[in-house]
């Protein structure tokens, strides 16, 4: 599974229809919504106030800088537009978060936000939109579309799908994604990040395809009930008023944001411009991104193999990759880096849409260590260290401590193997899809192991030094994780020479 923007993606030429959640059961759109005493966690209340940590290009009327997720997949069956407006129909009624908006208002303090919600029931109806002649077209078409969704305007999520026009569809293939049959047909989604997370987008493909196909069988299901985000905000409220300034959470995130006079570390390599060129910017450019598949699912099953045998798990094994890497390009002992982790420890919310998601503040030192045996031993420790962390949100820390800091250098993990249908990704041609985003300093490293294997995605600033240092550094990180496979060089030192030898 790759994370890439939708311009990534080869979008055929076709029949293009959208999806469009409405509310339904009363006349009168003056009393659609009321207020819902729960609170927004803080997390969304951060991200309505000021912006959402992957800050998007585009901003809305009201200045507000969203960012969308999403993800694109073919549907194996043919197109019924009845049975796919009841399938996405129940798809939303199940999850709550569809079902709610944020008001924003403003009085002598500032912004006041307001949970509102609502007791009608959503459908979603079809808008049709013609034949488009190429897939730049249905791009276009889509982003502007995507591009509009807001945390503060409903709905938060909207679909499309494409019916390509004949067997020329005007699509550039790609060797790894499927072609689109006879009787099939390609769905897009976009949600503001506000109602879903990294790992809410890969439920979602499994779960709209299951439905769908209960749908044209004659046999409508009906959910499993979930757990509601609205109902999680609630604990995560909680769990930030139980914080203080002498909390052991708050501490540490304190000490480890002082070590760059109380902001985020940056990416370990150079992403800026020389400053001639930075000088002659009058705003932030836009960011680029890549994304490759850097282990087969056989490989990535040796090196958890060999980390599982050290007590050590695949995400402890990739992420002392990450750090050996930067020794051997930048002669630094210590990585330091903002983690995203789910906070989905409740079973009631295993399989709910939503935004489940912490940060944790990881530095790993491999000072002394000089095996990669002693590597994954010294970034296991680092992990368990702080793991914890992840279940008391940042923004109520940064709030008691008054630091004002947005992360610039990201780590994301995520082991997908398990997510329902995910072993029908690769014949589905199914990847997950975020938005465009601007900064000037920021690189996010999306690591994914799926069914196929371990895929890794990126994006940075859009400059010819950041280009150079990110391929550089993923280039080597591929190296480095190839040392272990077939049992080579586990026991062996891996200094700055050798890795470099690799590769």
């Amino acid at each position: 599974m790759e994370f890439t923007e939708l311009a990534d993606y080869p979008l055929p030429a076709g029949e293009v229809t959208e999806w469009i959640p409405r509310l339904i059961g009363r006349e009168c759109a003056d009393r659609t919504w009321s207020d819902d005493p729960r609170p927004l966690s803080y997390l969304h209340e951060e991200y309505c106030t000021r912006g959402s940590i992957a800050r998007s290009a585009r901003s809305d009327d009201e200045g507000h800088p969203g960012s969308w997720l999403g993800a694109v997949f073919v549907v194996p069956h043919r197109h019924d537009r009845a049975a796919l407006g009841r399938a996405l129909t129940t798809w939303m009624r199940t999850h709550e978060v569809f079902r709610t908006t944020v008001e924003r208002s403003l009085d002598d303090d500032g912004p006041v936000l307001r949970r509102r919600g609502t007791d009608l029931d959503v459908e979603v109806t079809e808008t049709s939109v013609g034949t488009l002649s190429s897939g730049t077209e249905v791009h276009h078409h889509l982003l502007g579309r995507f591009e509009t969704l807001s945390p503060l305007h409903w709905p938060h999520c909207v679909l499309a799908t494409i019916t390509p026009a004949g067997a020329d569809t005007g699509a550039d293939h790609l060797d790894d994604l499927p072609e689109i049959g006879d009787d099939e047909f390609l769905l897009v989604f976009g949600a503001d990040h506000s109602v879903m997370d990294a790992y809410s987008m890969l439920l979602a493909i499994g779960e709209i395809q299951g439905l769908y196909a209960a749908e044209l069988a004659g046999t409508p299901t009906r959910p499993a009930e979930v757990g509601s985000h609205v109902d999680f905000s609630e604990q995560d409220r909680r769990r930030g008023e139980d914080l203080h300034d002498r909390h052991d959470a708050v501490r540490t995130w304190e000490a480890f944001l002082s070590r760059e006079g109380n902001r985020f570390p940056g990416f370990p390599l150079p992403v800026t411009d020389d400053p001639v060129t930075a000088r002659a910017l009058t705003r932030r450019r836009n960011q680029s991104g890549m994304s490759s598949w850097v282990l087969s699912a056989e490989q990535a099953d040796d090196i958890n193999r060999w980390a599982r045998a050290s007590g050590h798990s695949m995400q402890t094994a990739v992420m002392a990759a990450l750090a050996v890497a930067v020794r051997s390009l930048s002669g630094q002992e210590s990585i330091r880096f903002a983690m995203p982790m789910h906070t989905r420890s409740d079973t009631r919310y295993s399989s709910s849409i939503g935004w489940f998601v912490g940060v944790v503040p990881i530095e790993i030192d491999l000072a002394g260590a000089q095996t990669l045996e002693e590597c994954l031993t010294t970034t296991g420790a680092a992990i368990a260290d702080r793991k914890s962390l992840a279940q008391f949100p940042f923004p109520r820390v940064a709030e008691i401590t008054g630091i004002d800091a947005t992360p610039r250098f990201v780590v994301s993990y995520i082991d997908a193997r398990y997510v329902p249908e995910s072993s029908h990704w690769s014949r589905w041609g199914a990847r997950t899809l975020r938005g465009s985003a601007d900064s000037d300093d920021e690189v996010y490293l999306w690591i994914v192991r799926s069914p196929k294997g371990i895929s890794v995605s990126a994006r940075f600033p859009g400059n010819r030094v950041a280009t150079e240092s990110v391929h550089g550094f993923l280039h080597r990180l591929n190296a480095v994780l190839a040392l272990p496979v077939g049992r080579r060089a586990r026991h062996d030192t891996v200094g700055a020479t050798d890795v470099s030898a690799a590769g």
